[in-house]
Protein backbone atom coordinates (compact mmCIF):
# COMPACT_ATOMS: atom_id res chain seq x y z
CA UNK A 1 0.00 0.00 0.00
CA UNK A 2 1.33 3.45 -0.86
CA UNK A 3 2.57 5.79 1.82
CA UNK A 4 0.68 8.89 2.63
CA UNK A 5 2.62 12.08 1.70
CA UNK A 6 5.16 13.19 4.61
CA UNK A 7 6.33 16.30 4.28
CA UNK A 8 3.15 19.20 4.21
CA UNK A 9 3.75 23.07 4.08
CA UNK A 10 1.48 24.98 6.42
CA UNK A 11 1.14 28.48 5.53
CA UNK A 12 -0.68 30.68 7.71
CA UNK A 13 -0.40 33.88 9.81
CA UNK A 14 1.61 33.98 12.46
CA UNK A 15 -0.79 35.43 15.18
CA UNK A 16 -3.37 32.70 14.38
CA UNK A 17 -0.39 29.42 14.17
CA UNK A 18 -1.64 28.90 17.82
CA UNK A 19 -5.28 27.84 16.90
CA UNK A 20 -4.11 24.92 15.31
CA UNK A 21 -1.83 23.49 17.83
CA UNK A 22 -3.95 20.06 18.22
CA UNK A 23 -3.37 19.50 14.84
CA UNK A 24 0.17 19.97 14.09
CA UNK A 25 0.69 17.16 17.30
CA UNK A 26 -1.66 14.86 15.57
CA UNK A 27 -0.01 15.63 12.46
CA UNK A 28 3.50 15.14 13.97
CA UNK A 29 2.73 11.97 15.95
CA UNK A 30 1.36 10.27 12.50
CA UNK A 31 5.10 11.03 11.23
CA UNK A 32 4.06 14.21 8.91
CA UNK A 33 6.81 16.94 8.65
CA UNK A 34 5.18 19.88 9.30
CA UNK A 35 7.10 22.87 7.49
CA UNK A 36 5.59 26.29 8.82
CA UNK A 37 5.42 29.46 6.73
CA UNK A 38 4.45 33.02 8.26
CA UNK A 39 2.19 34.51 5.69
CA UNK A 40 1.55 38.17 7.35
CA UNK A 41 1.32 39.80 4.47
CA UNK A 42 -1.45 39.06 2.31
CA UNK A 43 -1.82 35.67 0.18
CA UNK A 44 1.51 34.60 -0.83
CA UNK A 45 1.63 32.85 -4.48
CA UNK A 46 0.96 29.23 -3.80
CA UNK A 47 3.69 28.28 -6.66
CA UNK A 48 5.90 30.56 -4.60
CA UNK A 49 5.17 28.56 -1.48
CA UNK A 50 6.60 25.21 -3.44
CA UNK A 51 9.60 26.60 -4.98
CA UNK A 52 10.80 28.17 -1.15
CA UNK A 53 10.30 25.04 0.79
CA UNK A 54 12.96 24.09 3.00
CA UNK A 55 12.24 20.10 1.01
CA UNK A 56 10.34 18.99 -1.36
CA UNK A 57 6.28 19.63 -0.21
CA UNK A 58 4.12 16.61 -0.76
CA UNK A 59 1.18 18.63 0.47
CA UNK A 60 0.33 22.63 1.12
CA UNK A 61 -2.32 23.52 2.96
CA UNK A 62 -2.92 27.49 2.62
CA UNK A 63 -4.51 29.28 5.38
CA UNK A 64 -5.72 32.81 5.01
CA UNK A 65 -7.74 35.40 5.62
CA UNK A 66 -11.68 34.58 5.18
CA UNK A 67 -11.92 37.99 2.77
CA UNK A 68 -10.89 35.71 0.16
CA UNK A 69 -12.03 32.86 -1.63
CA UNK A 70 -11.44 29.66 -2.85
CA UNK A 71 -11.61 30.95 -6.37
CA UNK A 72 -8.95 33.62 -5.79
CA UNK A 73 -6.64 31.18 -2.83
CA UNK A 74 -5.35 28.20 -5.33
CA UNK A 75 -5.62 27.68 -9.15
CA UNK A 76 -6.87 23.96 -8.77
CA UNK A 77 -6.86 21.01 -6.15
CA UNK A 78 -2.92 20.96 -6.46
CA UNK A 79 -0.35 22.13 -8.12
CA UNK A 80 3.01 20.74 -10.14
CA UNK A 81 6.71 20.78 -8.58
CA UNK A 82 9.72 21.05 -10.41
CA UNK A 83 9.70 17.30 -11.29
CA UNK A 84 6.09 17.55 -12.36
CA UNK A 85 4.32 15.99 -9.68
CA UNK A 86 1.05 16.82 -8.42
CA UNK A 87 1.23 18.12 -5.17
CA UNK A 88 -2.46 18.19 -3.41
CA UNK A 89 -2.97 21.98 -2.31
CA UNK A 90 -5.82 22.76 0.23
CA UNK A 91 -7.30 26.15 1.13
CA UNK A 92 -8.48 27.27 4.99
CA UNK A 93 -10.76 30.09 5.30
CA UNK A 94 -9.83 31.74 8.72
CA UNK A 95 -13.12 32.86 10.27
CA UNK A 96 -11.85 33.30 14.07
CA UNK A 97 -10.47 31.66 17.03
CA UNK A 98 -13.90 29.24 17.31
CA UNK A 99 -13.57 28.01 13.56
CA UNK A 100 -9.89 27.74 13.50
CA UNK A 101 -9.58 25.58 16.72
CA UNK A 102 -13.36 23.43 15.97
CA UNK A 103 -11.18 22.67 12.16
CA UNK A 104 -8.02 21.63 14.14
CA UNK A 105 -9.76 19.33 16.68
CA UNK A 106 -11.50 17.86 13.68
CA UNK A 107 -9.12 16.95 11.25
CA UNK A 108 -7.05 15.90 15.01
CA UNK A 109 -9.40 13.38 15.43
CA UNK A 110 -9.45 12.62 12.12
CA UNK A 111 -5.62 12.35 11.78
CA UNK A 112 -5.52 10.00 15.22
CA UNK A 113 -7.58 7.25 14.02
CA UNK A 114 -6.22 4.16 13.41
CA UNK A 115 -6.04 2.50 9.79
CA UNK A 116 -8.54 0.66 8.68
CA UNK A 117 -10.44 -0.41 5.80
CA UNK A 118 -11.28 2.99 3.86
CA UNK A 119 -14.92 3.33 3.64
CA UNK A 120 -17.44 5.08 1.59
CA UNK A 121 -21.15 6.53 2.15
CA UNK A 122 -22.19 6.95 -1.55
CA UNK A 123 -24.47 10.41 -2.06
CA UNK A 124 -26.58 11.67 -4.74
CA UNK A 125 -29.56 13.37 -5.88
CA UNK A 126 -32.81 11.69 -6.74
CA UNK A 127 -32.73 12.02 -10.43
CA UNK A 128 -31.70 9.43 -13.32
CA UNK A 129 -28.82 11.57 -14.68
CA UNK A 130 -27.13 11.52 -11.28
CA UNK A 131 -28.41 8.13 -9.90
CA UNK A 132 -26.36 6.62 -13.51
CA UNK A 133 -23.35 7.80 -11.88
CA UNK A 134 -24.12 6.01 -8.43
CA UNK A 135 -24.91 2.90 -10.08
CA UNK A 136 -21.14 3.03 -11.51
CA UNK A 137 -19.42 4.51 -8.35
CA UNK A 138 -21.17 1.19 -6.93
CA UNK A 139 -20.23 -1.11 -9.31
CA UNK A 140 -16.85 0.03 -9.48
CA UNK A 141 -15.97 -0.32 -5.56
CA UNK A 142 -18.54 -2.28 -3.80
CA UNK A 143 -16.82 -5.45 -3.92
CA UNK A 144 -13.72 -3.50 -3.56
CA UNK A 145 -14.47 -1.02 -0.76
CA UNK A 146 -17.10 -0.88 2.17
CA UNK A 147 -19.70 0.87 0.46
CA UNK A 148 -22.92 2.36 1.84
CA UNK A 149 -25.69 3.49 -0.72
CA UNK A 150 -27.46 6.78 0.74
CA UNK A 151 -28.62 8.41 -1.86
CA UNK A 152 -31.61 10.45 -2.37
CA UNK A 153 -33.92 7.54 -2.75
CA UNK A 154 -32.66 5.33 0.00
CA UNK A 155 -33.24 8.39 3.04
CA UNK A 156 -34.19 11.69 3.61
CA UNK A 157 -32.24 14.74 5.03
CA UNK A 158 -33.48 13.96 8.07
CA UNK A 159 -32.00 10.61 8.46
CA UNK A 160 -28.76 11.49 6.41
CA UNK A 161 -27.38 14.34 8.45
CA UNK A 162 -26.82 12.08 11.41
CA UNK A 163 -25.90 9.07 8.96
CA UNK A 164 -23.23 11.58 7.81
CA UNK A 165 -21.51 11.65 11.28
CA UNK A 166 -21.22 8.33 12.32
CA UNK A 167 -17.16 8.56 11.12
CA UNK A 168 -17.24 6.98 7.86
CA UNK A 169 -14.02 7.78 5.60
CA UNK A 170 -15.26 9.33 2.66
CA UNK A 171 -18.48 11.02 1.40
CA UNK A 172 -19.10 11.66 -2.39
CA UNK A 173 -22.29 13.31 -3.85
CA UNK A 174 -23.03 13.67 -7.28
CA UNK A 175 -25.94 15.75 -8.14
CA UNK A 176 -26.77 19.15 -9.02
CA UNK A 177 -24.91 21.93 -6.39
CA UNK A 178 -25.25 25.36 -5.34
CA UNK A 179 -22.70 27.81 -3.01
CA UNK A 180 -25.39 27.22 -0.05
CA UNK A 181 -25.23 23.59 -0.57
CA UNK A 182 -26.63 20.44 -2.42
CA UNK A 183 -29.86 20.85 -3.96
CA UNK A 184 -30.12 16.38 -3.52
CA UNK A 185 -32.42 15.69 -0.52
CA UNK A 186 -34.72 18.61 -1.02
CA UNK A 187 -31.25 20.76 0.18
CA UNK A 188 -28.97 20.54 2.58
CA UNK A 189 -27.14 23.54 3.98
CA UNK A 190 -24.25 23.84 6.59
CA UNK A 191 -27.12 25.04 8.96
CA UNK A 192 -28.60 21.40 8.96
CA UNK A 193 -25.32 20.49 10.49
CA UNK A 194 -25.78 21.80 14.10
CA UNK A 195 -22.75 22.04 16.18
CA UNK A 196 -24.19 19.54 18.94
CA UNK A 197 -25.45 17.15 16.46
CA UNK A 198 -25.85 13.87 17.25
CA UNK A 199 -25.19 10.30 15.23
CA UNK A 200 -28.43 8.34 15.25
CA UNK A 201 -27.60 6.28 18.60
CA UNK A 202 -27.64 9.42 19.94
CA UNK A 203 -23.78 9.38 20.78
CA UNK A 204 -21.45 12.41 20.06
CA UNK A 205 -20.80 13.38 16.17
CA UNK A 206 -17.89 11.85 14.57
CA UNK A 207 -16.61 13.54 11.15
CA UNK A 208 -16.08 12.12 7.78
CA UNK A 209 -12.66 12.10 6.99
CA UNK A 210 -13.61 14.12 3.76
CA UNK A 211 -17.00 15.26 1.95
CA UNK A 212 -16.70 15.45 -2.01
CA UNK A 213 -19.42 17.21 -3.79
CA UNK A 214 -18.60 16.49 -7.73
CA UNK A 215 -21.33 19.04 -9.14
CA UNK A 216 -21.50 22.81 -9.38
CA UNK A 217 -20.49 25.33 -7.18
CA UNK A 218 -20.17 24.48 -3.81
CA UNK A 219 -16.89 26.55 -3.36
CA UNK A 220 -18.19 29.69 -4.95
CA UNK A 221 -18.95 32.60 -2.74
CA UNK A 222 -21.39 33.95 -5.39
CA UNK A 223 -24.24 35.61 -3.26
CA UNK A 224 -23.01 33.74 0.61
CA UNK A 225 -20.33 34.65 2.87
CA UNK A 226 -18.80 31.25 3.21
CA UNK A 227 -19.35 28.39 0.02
CA UNK A 228 -20.95 25.46 1.16
CA UNK A 229 -17.29 23.23 0.89
CA UNK A 230 -15.59 26.09 3.42
CA UNK A 231 -18.48 25.37 5.89
CA UNK A 232 -17.60 21.72 6.01
CA UNK A 233 -14.56 21.57 7.46
CA UNK A 234 -14.96 24.67 9.73
CA UNK A 235 -18.20 23.10 11.12
CA UNK A 236 -16.30 20.26 11.76
CA UNK A 237 -18.52 18.06 9.59
CA UNK A 238 -15.44 16.28 7.68
CA UNK A 239 -11.55 17.54 8.29
CA UNK A 240 -11.75 18.02 4.35
CA UNK A 241 -13.61 18.79 1.25
CA UNK A 242 -13.57 19.30 -2.57
CA UNK A 243 -16.19 21.38 -4.39
CA UNK A 244 -16.53 23.57 -7.36
CA UNK A 245 -16.08 27.14 -7.73
CA UNK A 246 -17.99 27.53 -11.04
CA UNK A 247 -20.50 25.47 -13.35
CA UNK A 248 -19.59 22.17 -14.23
CA UNK A 249 -20.11 19.31 -16.97
CA UNK A 250 -21.91 16.25 -15.79
CA UNK A 251 -19.14 14.36 -18.63
CA UNK A 252 -15.93 15.95 -16.41
CA UNK A 253 -17.77 15.27 -13.18
CA UNK A 254 -17.99 11.57 -14.01
CA UNK A 255 -14.97 11.40 -15.46
CA UNK A 256 -13.69 12.59 -11.75
CA UNK A 257 -15.95 10.08 -10.36
CA UNK A 258 -14.10 7.15 -12.05
CA UNK A 259 -11.05 8.29 -11.31
CA UNK A 260 -11.59 8.75 -8.12
CA UNK A 261 -12.92 5.43 -7.67
CA UNK A 262 -9.73 4.23 -9.58
CA UNK A 263 -7.47 5.94 -7.02
CA UNK A 264 -9.60 4.45 -4.18
CA UNK A 265 -8.88 0.56 -5.95
CA UNK A 266 -4.97 1.88 -6.39
CA UNK A 267 -4.82 2.39 -2.87
CA UNK A 268 -5.29 6.26 -2.20
CA UNK A 269 -5.85 6.46 1.20
CA UNK A 270 -5.89 10.52 2.21
CA UNK A 271 -7.95 13.20 0.92
CA UNK A 272 -4.51 14.91 -1.10
CA UNK A 273 -3.51 11.83 -2.87
CA UNK A 274 -7.18 10.64 -3.91
CA UNK A 275 -7.73 14.13 -5.47
CA UNK A 276 -3.71 14.51 -6.99
CA UNK A 277 -4.54 10.86 -8.39
CA UNK A 278 -8.14 10.27 -9.16
CA UNK A 279 -8.62 14.24 -10.87
CA UNK A 280 -9.25 13.87 -14.82
CA UNK A 281 -6.37 14.35 -16.92
CA UNK A 282 -8.24 17.23 -18.40
CA UNK A 283 -6.91 20.78 -17.22
CA UNK A 284 -10.51 22.21 -17.82
CA UNK A 285 -12.27 19.56 -15.53
CA UNK A 286 -9.89 20.18 -12.77
CA UNK A 287 -9.74 23.47 -12.75
CA UNK A 288 -12.95 24.27 -11.28
CA UNK A 289 -12.35 22.61 -8.59
CA UNK A 290 -10.63 22.75 -4.99
CA UNK A 291 -9.62 21.27 -2.08
CA UNK A 292 -10.74 22.70 1.33
CA UNK A 293 -9.17 21.81 5.30
CA UNK A 294 -6.91 19.31 5.50
CA UNK A 295 -4.79 17.53 2.34
CA UNK A 296 -3.48 14.83 4.93
CA UNK A 297 -6.84 13.80 6.48
CA UNK A 298 -6.80 9.94 5.94
CA UNK A 299 -9.93 8.24 4.67
CA UNK A 300 -10.06 6.07 7.29
CA UNK A 301 -13.23 5.45 9.44
CA UNK A 302 -13.43 5.17 13.35
CA UNK A 303 -12.96 2.24 14.89
CA UNK A 304 -16.90 1.67 15.28
CA UNK A 305 -18.13 3.33 12.68
CA UNK A 306 -18.99 0.93 10.16
CA UNK A 307 -21.36 -0.60 12.58
CA UNK A 308 -23.16 2.01 13.02
CA UNK A 309 -23.63 3.32 9.64
CA UNK A 310 -24.32 -0.21 8.63
CA UNK A 311 -27.73 0.26 11.13
CA UNK A 312 -28.75 3.25 9.41
CA UNK A 313 -32.45 2.74 8.12
CA UNK A 314 -32.81 3.06 4.27
CA UNK A 315 -35.47 2.49 1.96
CA UNK A 316 -35.76 -0.38 -0.52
Amino acid sequence: MPEAPRHLLFAVPREQQPDFGELLAAWRERGIEVEIVACDAGLPEPQALLQQADAPVDALLLAGSGRYAPSSALPGPWLRDRTGRRIPAAWLPLRGRDANRRFAATAARVQRRAAQQVSVALLGQWHPQYLHVADRIEALLADRLRLLRWTGETITRDALVPALATGLGLGLYVGHGRPMGWVGYHGVRGRHFEPERQQPDGSAAEPLGALLSLCCRTASRRRVGLSYAEQVPLLGIAAASLGAIGDTLHTDNTRWAVGLCDALLAGARSIGELVARGAPASPAACASYRLIGDPMAPLAAESAALARAGAVPTFG
